[in-house]
């Protein structure tokens, strides 16, 4: 008896420990790695394509023929032409100098290469871990401990909405977040000049910051023409982009393809009936928070910089459950809400399980409606499928019958219906609750102490954030390897 009881304190000592152990960084690390290897999306294969088209025609000299050697399609990507700004892809370009020189100089194709475009999102992830990194310099600077700081790193690095935008669908939304991050702790730290800066290029990259940024500055500027100038800054960026891009041939043509405009539309694409017609529920969100941003004057730089963090915050996931958003754009929130986390001692334990909770069910509501969430289909070319292909892998057929099966089910007792609308409630009561308990000058008496729980740090709870993706995944390699042998294709 005494020796169990000495092991169950020392596993009760290690379990409470602020300490993060190795074994958990690394099923991080492994999680991140084997979802990176699963899949190949077709967004991914278009990017990383578009990221080594810059360097074909510096190489020929014919820098200005970047948006017409990229409509041109000669590697035959799924997308005809590149509806971004070719300032959102340089970092990436600069990655993929290996892969460019593979299909320049070797003849190997990249869409054709799972292992090709498995490098392209080794530099996303690469790029997440500075944003991990960032996420520690904000929460050191926020809580001066170490420990919580290295904490909010872990949950940056394991969020759900990260595996979904790197490892699944290979977006650049990773380098918005790193601008956006750059720009809010250089606010922090009262780096006027270097805050406008990365703001300018986080606007120019994804313009998704402005819509935090005019609370910020209202936070801080009360004099509404200061603060009007300086939000147009935020601007000046991606107006020189403009600018410099009317020198390229079909640069027009081609951001005009692009989702911009479309995804600027559908923000504003969820709301409620009115009298007068429909209100939008996020845009409804974001004038209660100009409004409390511009009456807020910050007693302290500590209460400043909290309001800052609480403001991103309250943006994107506003964002996050009132718009219709790609299934990945909740990555926006990861590096500040993982800080948000871990900046009240006493509310860490409840702060992750309700961190826990956003994530995950907002995934189940995209997985939901958006089968390309956690299809099996997009394994197909991937590393994994070089070495694990089943005779009865999933195709388009087998997918499609796999749909209709299910939504033949999902009329006739509308079980599909009845799941999306309790994610949907569950994901809404976790961002309320978050917002309302963590409101940098809400006095709650919520307190861990009061309801027994004495212990501040819990490693079980660190887990459930850190393995949050793993079911999704799980649930992919199910579909994969067993799920259609259930289907057969229709003859």
């Amino acid at each position: 008896m005494a020796t169990t009881s000495r092991k169950w304190k020392k596993f009760l000592k290690g379990y409470y420990s602020p300490k993060i152990y190795w074994w958990e960084w690394a099923t991080v690390v492994a999680i991140c790695l084997i979802t990176i290897l699963s899949v190949v999306y077709q967004d991914t294969i278009s990017i990383t394509v578009w990221s080594t088209n810059l360097w074909d025609v510096i190489i020929d000299g014919k820098l200005t023929d970047f948006y017409k050697f990229t409509t041109q399609n000669i590697h035959h990507v799924p997308h005809d032409k590149m509806g971004c700004d070719l300032f959102t892809i340089i970092p990436l370009s600069i990655w993929n100098i290996p892969i460019w020189i593979a299909q320049r100089f070797f003849g190997k194709e990249i869409p054709e290469s799972g292992i090709l475009i498995a490098w392209s999102k080794l530099g996303l992830e690469a790029c997440n871990g500075l944003v991990a990194y960032l996420a520690y310099k904000m929460a050191m600077l926020l809580t001066k401990d170490k420990n919580r700081s290295l904490w909010a790193s872990f949950l940056t690095m394991s969020f759900c909405g990260g595996a979904l935008g790197i490892g699944i669908a290979g977006q650049t939304d990773v380098f918005v977040i790193v601008y956006t991050a750059l720009s809010v702790y250089s606010m922090m730290k009262g780096q006027k000049k270097r805050s406008v800066l990365f703001a300018a290029m986080s606007v120019a990259a994804k313009p998704f910051f402005v819509f935090a940024y005019l609370p910020l500055i209202l936070l801080k500027q009360k004099n509404i023409f200061i603060a009007a100038l300086e939000f147009i800054l935020s601007f000046s960026l991606m107006g020189l982009n403009r600018m410099i891009g009317q020198m390229f041939p079909l640069y027009n043509e081609s951001m005009s393809s692009g989702p911009s405009v479309t995804v600027l539309v559908n923000l504003f694409g969820v709301g409620i009936d009115s009298f007068y017609g429909q209100a939008s529920l996020f845009l409804i969100g974001l004038l209660v928070i100009y409004l409390i941003s511009y009456m807020t004057n910050p007693k302290s730089d500590q209460e400043r910089n909290e309001y800052y963090l609480y403001i991103v915050v309250a943006v994107y996931l506003l964002m996050s459950v009132f718009s219709k958003t790609e299934f990945y754009r909740f990555i926006l929130t990861m590096p500040f809400l993982s800080v948000l986390v871990v900046l009240r001692s006493s509310m860490l334990r409840f702060n992750l399980f309700l961190s826990f909770v956003f994530q995950f069910f907002v995934t189940m509501c995209n997985a939901l409606g958006n089968w390309n969430t956690v299809s099996a289909y997009f394994m197909r070319g991937s590393v994994v499928s070089l070495f694990f292909q089943p005779d009865d892998m999933v195709n388009e057929r087998k997918a499609a019958n796999i749909r209709a099966v299910v939504n033949a089910i999902d009329e006739k007792h509308n079980f599909l219906g009845f799941i999306l609308y309790l994610t949907t409630a569950i994901s809404i009561a976790a961002v309320i609750l978050i917002l309302v308990l963590n409101f940098p000058r809400y006095k709650h008496k919520f307190d861990m102490e009061r309801l027994g729980i004495f212990e501040k740090y819990d490693h079980g709870l660190l887990l459930l954030n850190g393995c949050s993706f793993l079911p999704f995944l799980l649930a992919m390699y199910i579909m994969y390897f067993h799920l259609s042998a259930f289907f057969p294709a229709a003859s």
